[in-house]
């Protein structure tokens, strides 16, 4: 997975990440939207809101891991 680009909206309380899985082409990528919910219940580790200042890459590749394993994954969309 790589992360291409990602925001954590504190008013709104969502995290938006744009991605693409290791077996999509260099102009294909993802994108989608964590509430702070989906956030804690998939985090690896516990997780309070504060925390999300200082999240980085190898944090989201693991949350977004965790939470593909139970959620459909984002269309495809083109660059």
């Amino acid at each position: 997975m790589n992360i291409h680009n990602y925001y954590y909206n504190e008013e709104g309380k969502n995290l938006f990440v744009e991605f693409s899985m290791d077996d999509d082409a260099d102009n294909v990528y993802r994108k989608d939207e964590l509430s702070f919910r989906d956030i804690e219940l998939y985090s690896p580790t516990i997780i309070e809101e504060r925390d999300l200042d200082d999240i980085d890459e190898t944090f989201i590749i693991e949350l977004l891991n965790e939470f593909y394993k139970y959620n459909e994954l984002p269309p495809k969309e083109l660059f």
